[in-house]
């Protein structure tokens, strides 16, 4: 799962979010596209915290904690 395929991800979400900036700011929607920037923010961080979550269950697992 740690794999290459989850910076694809982000990148994805990156190039999403910046292509509806850019059409946002041209239909002069600034206060929608922070607002879209913050969602794309907190996807992805959902998603690091979520590969964080594995690490330290894995860990666990590991180590024979809990």
């Amino acid at each position: 799962m740690f794999g290459i395929d989850i910076i694809f991800r982000i990148a994805g979400i990156g190039i999403i979010i910046a292509i509806v900036n850019q059409i946002l700011k041209k239909v002069d929607r600034e206060e929608i596209t922070t607002l879209t920037t913050l969602a794309g923010v907190i996807i992805v961080l959902l998603m690091v915290l979520d590969m964080i979550s594995q690490l330290f269950s894995t860990l666990r697992n590991m180590f024979g904690l809990f």
